[in-house]
């Protein structure tokens, strides 16, 4: 991770639906400074987004795993034990 990102690393989330009005609300709670502990995390501030912008957040976010995961594949090394020999 770039070292000029700011870094707030979330505890956790909540998730709330209205389905009369198609709305969600997300809030994720999180850690503001290193020597924070769980117990005193901040609440966060809750998102409010329609379904569809759920729908392309959910999208964006298995994009990104995608290609960490895919990283990972790429850059991991290949052991003897893992290759065959026919």
């Amino acid at each position: 991770m770039e070292n000029n990102l700011f870094q707030f690393p979330i505890t956790g989330w909540e998730i709330k639906s209205e389905p009369v009005d198609g709305l969600l609300c997300v809030r994720f709670p999180f850690l503001s400074h290193g020597q924070q502990n769980l117990a005193e995390a901040d609440p966060g501030r809750p998102y409010v987004m329609q379904a569809e912008q759920a729908r392309e957040l959910r999208d964006a976010l298995s994009r990104a795993l995608e290609r960490i995961e895919n990283h990972a594949l790429e850059s991991a090394p290949v052991s003897p034990s893992s290759l065959s020999i026919y």
